[in-house]
């Protein structure tokens, strides 16, 4: 089987030749070893080590119309700063009134990609209603799918990797400008005020499904960590995030050959239920020192349900040796190899600093132990 045939085998629930291995390389480590970080060098480290590409700067989105007079997203020229930090600024500006959001770059030496948005649009909850002209007269101007992007990686990566497009949900584009804990506070205490705004962001993300749907990609994945990643409860999860994850697997379900998962952090045993019934094809990524349930649990609950993807601790990657990334790909591969639709995945992104080494040594473990 090819890299590519194998990887969607698993993630069917199938049993492939050998159990793919997919670690989390983003921007960060590509950037570290190749000094870029575009999805072409996120492909380019996967072919150095032996592994299947499967996650990536890769998306989809709408074509549309410029915006009328009087409507504009302003990103100004980077503010380089007497400390080496980079600031980035965005003005947001509507008839309604006007917004701005900062990010900082440039804070950990050696890791240039890190950034932290130090000052959000939405500062108030009056706020919100300029958020939902602007995303109203966005969705306005939409003229249809935009899939150029994932033509091209499928093109390139051919039957060596597998260009997984990224999909937003309400919740998280909401936390995006608002910020995690406002936006909470907001949807408990004034959630009449938030609502348009959730309903908007429910509509992008229906739009980027149906663009996931006509495009060259097999495999989508709804980002839902920040959601997971903020204990919100089962109740409140249930009220915010659920809705989105269920619509989009219904519709994905709908049309053969396309598949969907969720991308998780943090403590999600009491979610896992709801997510597999929502009839998603796979959950990621199970972390072994934040989360609350182990890959061999996962495994024997719900491994006839959903594909299980990650687990492998990204400290080894960092801290630990060759015969440390050895052992835990070895214990991965027993907790969650047997009878297939199995990923062996890293529990979060890679990190910059992890060792080219150990990564081999995860690929390689498999080939060796990791046949069927």
């Amino acid at each position: 089987m090819t890299k590519r045939e194998r990887f969607i085998a698993a993630v069917r629930g199938d049993i492939p030749d050998l159990v793919p291995v997919a670690p989390l390389i983003h921007g960060r480590y590509a950037h570290a070893v190749t000094g870029r970080s575009d999805w072409r060098a996120v492909f380019e480290v996967h072919q150095m080590l032996g592994s299947v590409a499967f996650r990536g700067p890769i998306g989809v989105g709408m074509k549309t119309d410029a915006l009328p007079e009087g409507w504009s997203v302003e990103r100004r020229a980077p503010e380089q700063l007497e400390d080496g930090r980079t600031v980035c600024e965005e003005v947001i500006r509507t008839p309604t009134g006007a917004l701005v959001s900062r990010d900082v770059w440039g804070m950990i030496p050696g890791d240039p990609l890190v950034s932290k948005r130090v000052e959000y649009p939405v500062k108030s909850p009056g706020d919100w209603q300029i958020i939902c002209s602007l995303w109203e007269q966005v969705l306005t101007c939409c003229r249809g799918p935009d899939t150029g992007e994932v033509e091209e990686a499928n093109s390139v990566m051919g039957q060596e990797g597998v260009p997984s497009v990224g999909l937003g949900c309400a919740f998280a584009r909401l936390g995006a400008v608002r910020g995690m804990q406002e936006m909470i506070l907001d949807l408990k205490d004034e959630p009449r005020g938030v609502l348009r705004a959730f309903e908007l962001a429910e509509e992008m993300t229906r739009l980027e499904v149906e663009a996931f749907l006509v495009s060259a990609s097999e495999v989508a994945w709804m980002d839902i960590c920040w959601a997971t990643g903020a204990n919100l409860g089962a109740r409140t999860f249930e009220r915010w995030v659920m809705g989105d994850v269920r619509r989009a697997a219904a519709r994905v379900r709908q049309v053969p050959g396309k598949y969907l998962g969720v991308y998780t952090l943090g403590r999600i045993r009491e979610l896992l239920p709801m997510l597999a019934d929502a009839g998603i094809h796979f959950v990621e990524t199970f972390e072994p020192n934040q989360g609350d349930i182990t890959l061999a649990e996962a495994k024997r609950l719900y491994g006839n349900r959903v594909c299980v993807m990650g687990n492998f601790n990204c400290l080894v990657l960092s801290f630990g040796s060759v015969a440390d990334a050895q052992r835990e790909a070895l214990r991965c591969l027993r907790e969650g190899m047997a009878g297939g639709g199995y990923v062996m995945v890293t529990a979060d992104e890679v990190p910059a600093d992890a060792k080219s080494d150990n990564l081999r040594a995860m690929v390689e473990t498999v080939e060796k132990h990791g046949r069927y």
